[in-house]
């Protein structure tokens, strides 16, 4: 019997009902609280609950290995449905950050709101104090609320408080519609990561993070502030058309992931039900689970006392500091070296395709190669020697001084692939929500860190924000490489826990692969490093 013929059960099975059934029949009692949801969904088939898949008419198709074709026409079907919606989700969340560079560069946002002195700092830190205190409330939340309908909700909600900003008068008023905005972004990083790990295998993943985990928000941003700093009207400001226009484009999207976005292959309805199962049963190969609604106390606290845990949440601070500090005051250094206010803005544009470049690159690296720890670290040196040069390099050198900009934002590559590591290597639902959002908590003190070292008065060199900066990558190297060796290590005690689970246990029982099990509790987990 081959493995991938094992089908779990939950109902009595009569021979002959056993002897029709194609495959052979693995009898197990679904446990709800310990068995993931691709066990009771292989246990029963929608949209009849109580018709076991094995003892389906036409269960042998249903359950027959999958070829690769199958498989292939399968992710046709997936990458241009799930990738867009999540990507242009994902994309309009950080406009809404950047954007407010361009109304403070280019727009009179500080003047119109009397802003003086870091005020205009806080304001950008402000999303992450609302997002670090959502985070684990929220991911808690939509472990019971199927994903699509709950990520397609707050992306609804945090559209329509963008549009909101327009009515700010004051600094008081502006930092309390920031804070809110941080309480519904907070979850959109993290579900992301849980739809990566549940469509695509880890050796898929790096790419499709890299595209979603999308930093062209640059591009429509300029579209968007070009045709905002264009306006001559009275009615309205320009940096309130322009958060008008991004809260409208955002609302309208939200509705299309009510629309198309699924929770999970197993509630897929442009998916055949062959293909249902084919797009659940591959994901056993990565030993990290599909979904489990139960919240396991057990879980969360291996999470919080994996080092693991704690290297990611350094490095993605470490990381996030360069990030925060560019997205926050890229438009208002390219102003200081001398370009008109369009300019700046179409100038402002490439920034991000750099960042997006620099991702899909080094992932695709980190692919090739299976050295995912070595092509994070291969991708630091970019950013890193464009900031060095940001920082030499005297303001009077358009050129020289714009090019060391747009180096600079290669930060995203790193960032990218440490999130597909911790997506591959973190297993257990309730683990991977705690462990997601530690890595967000993160990317949020970084991002919060950020505008507080570009202090007003070191303009237009911001000598302490570019020092800064420096830091950061030259340590996010050395945890990087700690991270690597840490990982080797724990693959070394897996092959022994592997080899004293098989004295014990058939090894061809696969019961694990479909048990919430953490990425230490199951002997199969191999990390990638």
């Amino acid at each position: 019997m081959e493995k991938d013929d094992v089908v779990f059960d939950t109902q009595p099975v009569d021979a002959d009902a056993e002897a029709n059934s194609g495959p052979i029949v693995r009898h197990l009692e679904v446990d709800d609280k310990n068995d993931d949801a691709a066990a009771k969904f292989l246990a029963q088939s929608k949209p009849d609950a109580n018709v076991r898949v094995a003892a389906r008419p036409d269960a042998e198709q249903l359950l027959a290995p999958a070829t690769d074709e199958e498989v292939k026409k399968i992710l046709r079907k997936v990458d241009p449905i799930v990738v867009p919606l999540c990507l242009f989700a994902f994309l309009m969340g950080s406009l809404d950050k950047v954007a407010i560079s361009q109304a403070a560069a280019v727009m009179n946002f500080r003047t119109d709101l009397s802003l003086v002195g870091q005020q205009y700092s806080w304001i950008s830190s402000s999303i992450y104090f609302g997002a670090i205190a959502a985070i684990i409330p929220s991911l808690m939340m939509m472990q019971k609320v199927p994903a699509n309908y709950y990520v397609a909700t707050q992306v609804l909600i945090w559209g329509i408080i963008t549009t909101a900003q327009c009515g700010a008068k004051n600094f008081g008023a502006e930092m309390a519609i920031r804070i809110i905005l941080g309480l519904f972004e907070s979850v959109i990083s993290v579900a992301f990561g849980i739809i990566v790990s549940t469509w695509w295998t880890r050796d898929e993943q790096p790419m499709r993070t890299a595209i979603m985990f999308t930093t062209c928000s640059s591009i429509v941003n300029g579209i968007v502030s070009y045709a905002s700093v264009s306006y001559t009207g009275k009615v309205i400001k320009q940096w309130q058309l322009l958060f008008l226009l991004i809260g409208s484009i955002t609302i309208l999207w939200s509705l299309l992931m009510f629309a198309f976005l699924p929770a999970s292959p197993m509630t897929a309805r442009w998916l055949t039900m062959r293909q249902r199962v084919i797009a659940t049963r591959r994901m056993g190969t990565n030993h990290t689970g599909l979904l489990n609604t139960t919240f396991k106390y057990k879980q969360a606290l291996e999470a919080v006392s994996d080092p693991k845990t704690w290297l990611v949440f350094v490095i993605n601070i470490l990381v996030n500091v360069p990030n925060g500090g560019l997205s926050t005051f890229n438009s208002i250094i390219v102003a200081s070296l001398g370009f008109t206010n369009k300019q700046t803005t179409l100038l402002n544009m490439p920034t991000g395709v750099f960042s997006q470049i620099g991702a899909v690159l080094f992932s695709y690296i980190a692919r090739r190669t299976g050295q995912h720890s070595y092509s994070a670290m291969a991708s630091c040196i970019p950013p890193f020697l464009g900031t060095i040069l940001l920082y030499v390099l005297p303001r009077s050198n358009q050129g020289g001084s714009l090019s060391a900009l747009y180096l600079a934002y290669f930060f995203w590559g790193p960032y990218i692939i440490v999130m597909s590591l911790v997506y591959a290597n973190t297993g257990g639902h309730t683990k991977k929500l705690i462990t997601y959002a530690v890595s967000y908590i993160g990317y949020c003190v970084g991002n919060l860190i950020a505008p507080q070292t570009f202090q007003a008065t070191d303009a237009p060199k911001y000598t302490t924000g570019v020092t800064t900066m420096m830091v950061c990558w030259a340590l996010t190297l050395v945890l990087l490489l700690a991270y690597r060796f840490y990982v080797v290590y724990l693959n070394k005690c897996k092959a022994k826990q592997l080899a004293e689970y098989e004295a014990v246990v058939r090894p061809d029982d696969f019961l694990e692969e479909w048990q919430d099990q953490t990425d230490k509790e199951n002997p199969h987990f191999v990390y990638v490093f």
